[in-house]
């Protein structure tokens, strides 16, 4: 029964997360950049449920993105797969989830994340902007995604301990 319960959480939150990325937030005339809410929904999910559940959430929100993106098929659900399940795997050996070590985690993510992206979609095609790319998209969307991260992070866990939810930390501290 949990199993299904933890499904049903993943994809609602990956619906909301998808609604919030793809939708609402370029509609909104003075954002600078976009919050990457996928990759915080596989941050989220890898750390509260573990490497199935990253993995799972990865190739959802992955999916969900070359759907809805212009990109080539499996392009995103080849990354954050990997970020999802290095992400539970790193949640399994860490004693207690820590809110800046977390926030260290969503940055190194992220990193990874916009450096595949410049890696096999533009410098494959010989476009070796890497400043521009950088200081328009890149920073702007590192500091929305850490603003948001609490706020997704925090409805999942509240969700989960709602419905019983075995996670695979007790408890979040901030230090």
């Amino acid at each position: 029964m949990h199993g299904i319960k933890r499904f049903l959480v993943l994809l609602i939150s990956a619906a909301f997360c998808g609604l919030m990325q793809l939708l609402v937030f370029p509609s909104i005339p003075y954002l600078v950049a976009i919050p990457n809410m996928m990759l915080i929904e596989v941050v989220s999910a890898g750390f509260l449920f573990g490497r199935k559940i990253g993995l799972l959430a990865g190739v959802i929100c992955g999916l969900t993105l070359d759907i809805l993106g212009t990109g080539t098929p499996g392009f995103y659900t080849l990354i954050l797969s990997w970020l999802g399940y290095g992400d539970g795997f790193l949640s399994e050996k860490m004693e207690s989830e820590i809110i800046p070590v977390l926030y260290v985690i969503l940055i190194v993510n992220e990193f990874l994340y916009h450096l595949y992206v410049y890696v096999f979609a533009f410098l494959i095609r010989m476009k070796f902007s890497f400043v521009p790319y950088f200081t328009k998209t890149v920073f702007p969307e590192f500091l929305l995604t850490l603003v948001f991260f609490l706020f997704v992070y925090g409805i999942l866990i509240f969700v989960s301990k709602r419905w019983d939810l075995k996670v695979n930390k007790g408890e979040v501290r901030v230090v």
